[in-house]
């Protein structure tokens, strides 16, 4: 990432090590080289061990021109996946149902939590925004499990929506994975999604339940 976020530090630095090597070959053989026939067997030694320097320092060249096309390749298929995230994320629809579940009210804590919970699956139209949002962040979180995007900038990302949303719709997946014990990764990679996003915002963003 060094490499691929300074090339002028990388070109430097192979060019760097390209002129060190043809130096210390130069130094060291160039007055020899003029008579083949008067190398000894001291200055083949030397001769052979700066050769296979200075094809090290090349095959080194070679890996990191390698790498930094490793790192365009992944940084264009990383590209496509943040956009095709932002397109889920920003869709009218997706953006529209999260506006409904802002609009529910809070679900109250301990005694009257389940009544509340039912009131809300038994609205048609919040089941439905529940379970839009719910499986985007199921999608998005899966693509975090399994490293395909950039784990810490994505959540960073995706934290402030996400920690809203779940104070929401928190209690009604917890609720609903108590009526499934047959399933214990009910909506696994969401749950774990909200995890880290709650966890990122304590690092980064100390004192945000209180801003919220």
């Amino acid at each position: 990432r060094w490499l691929k976020h300074s090339p002028i530090r990388a070109a430097a630095l192979l060019i760097t090590l390209i002129t060190i090597l043809f130096t210390a070959l130069t130094l060291a053989i160039g007055p020899a080289v003029v008579n083949v026939t008067s190398l000894d067997e001291e200055d083949w030694s030397r001769l052979t061990a700066l050769s296979s320097l200075l094809g090290l320092g090349f095959a080194l060249g070679a890996g990191v021109a390698v790498l930094l096309e490793f790192s365009d390749a992944t940084d264009s298929r990383n590209l496509g996946l943040y956009q095709d995230i932002y397109e889920k994320f920003m869709s009218d629809e997706a953006v529209q149902a999260r506006r409904h579940i802002y609009a529910l009210a809070d679900l109250p804590a301990g005694e009257g939590q389940q009544a509340a919970i039912e009131a809300v699956l038994a609205d048609l139209q919040a089941r439905r925004a529940i379970k839009y949002t719910l499986n985007q962040i199921d999608y998005f979180g899966f693509m975090v499990e399994r490293d395909w995007v950039t784990t810490d900038e994505i959540v960073g990302w995706l934290s402030p929506v996400v920690v809203k949303i779940w104070a929401k719709i928190g209690p009604l997946v917890e609720y609903e994975c108590t009526q499934r014990p047959e399933e214990p990764d009910y909506y696994s990679a969401a749950r774990n999604l909200a995890d880290e996003c709650r966890r990122w915002r304590d690092k980064h963003t100390p004192g945000w339940e209180r801003i919220a």
